[in-house]
């Protein structure tokens, strides 16, 4: 009876190793999940101007219309954020609903700031993001999601942790700070283009760097 206890033992532990996925397989794995903009633990900093003679942007203008807005962008447009080619993909799959219920723990009353801001921990905040995703599509295999610290006018810069973990177990593989310039006409498409800055980084010269460093 021990030896039998002693042998599902050893095999459930070979179950859960076999289904932990490790940092290199963000590269050798050829599909990701796309879980899109993390605004939960965001600042936006500064005014946010729509157009001349249009008052700027409330925080529930952000929360409501603009967080959802460019988190469908990024999806409905993927020949121009191309994911799969950033990221040396053969399929990505699109789950916003995670993201969605995330977004929705925005105070509208604070995420607009005039005051300088970054993350005190950033490991720490997202490990606890992303320990708090729940009911995905996908129940395994490698999760790509950015979590925005700041959009920040006057620097006219976006700063984003882009983040991969195993959806499985919630683990970080790993994550990196990035920044993009802001461009385009309209408050929609000129936050947009500091994403689409991002992923032209990543997939010029930021993602071969990192198969060096966490593929190995």
């Amino acid at each position: 009876m021990k030896k039998i206890i002693l042998l599902l033992t050893v095999l459930s532990a070979v179950s859960l190793l076999k289904a932990q996925n490790t940092s290199r397989e963000v590269f050798s794995s050829e599909e990701l999940v796309w879980y899109g903009l993390d605004f939960s633990k965001a600042k936006l900093i500064g005014q946010f101007d729509q157009a001349v003679g249009v008052a700027p942007a409330t925080g529930n203008d952000i929360k409501s219309q603009y967080i959802p807005a460019w988190n469908n962008l990024i999806v409905s447009e993927p020949n121009k954020y191309d994911l799969r080619k950033t990221f040396k993909k053969a399929v990505v799959y699109n789950d916003l609903g995670v993201v969605e219920r995330s977004n929705s723990s925005v105070n509208e009353d604070f995420i607009i700031s005039y005051n300088e801001y970054s993350f005190e921990n950033p490991a720490a905040i997202v490990e606890n993001i992303v320990s708090g995703y729940t009911n995905g599509e996908k129940q395994e295999g490698i999760g790509l999601v950015f979590i925005v610290e700041t959009f920040h006018k006057a620097n006219q810069e976006a700063t984003v942790y882009v983040t991969f973990f195993d959806i499985a177990t919630k683990n970080i593989l790993f994550s990196e700070k990035m920044v993009g310039k802001a461009r385009g006409i309209g408050l929609r498409n000129y936050w947009a283009g500091a994403i689409y800055n991002i992923l032209v980084a990543i997939q010029k010269t930021k993602f071969k760097a990192w198969e060096k460093t966490y593929g190995v």
